[in-house]
């Protein structure tokens, strides 16, 4: 067997052993440019274990977080961090088991002086 067979075959058999989770966008909005308050609605009955929040066109500031779910509960996430445009959040835990997420309120500010919006898409696993 030659080397590059053997470490083809290797890769191969990382990628199949490794679980993969899969990211999906669960929601999106277009933010203003000053401190304001906006919430992703959830639509559907889906349970999700973990979220993150990715920027795209200009930065945002993100300074809390807040998820609230079907039974009445929420988790409020200190975030407090600025997020560059093609950047996410760290990957966020909910509390619990696998939980049926209604919305996403987030209190941010936009870092630019352009006056383009910023979109934050909301995914989830």
């Amino acid at each position: 067997m030659n080397l590059k067979a053997l470490i083809l075959g290797a890769g191969m058999a990382m990628c199949i052993a490794t679980p993969s989770f899969a990211w999906t966008q669960i929601g999106a909005r277009d933010v203003r440019d000053r401190t304001d308050r906006d919430t992703i609605v959830v639509e559907g009955p889906r349970q999700f274990e973990r979220i993150k929040l990715c920027v795209y066109r200009q930065p945002v500031h993100f300074l809390d977080v807040d998820v609230r779910f079907a039974n009445g509960g929420h988790q409020d996430v200190s975030v407090r961090e600025r997020i560059n445009p093609g950047q996410c959040t760290r990957a966020i835990d909910l509390n619990g088991d696998d939980r049926n997420i209604t919305t996403i309120s987030m209190l941010y500010e936009e870092t630019s002086f352009r006056r383009r919006h910023a979109t934050v898409r909301l995914f989830a696993e």
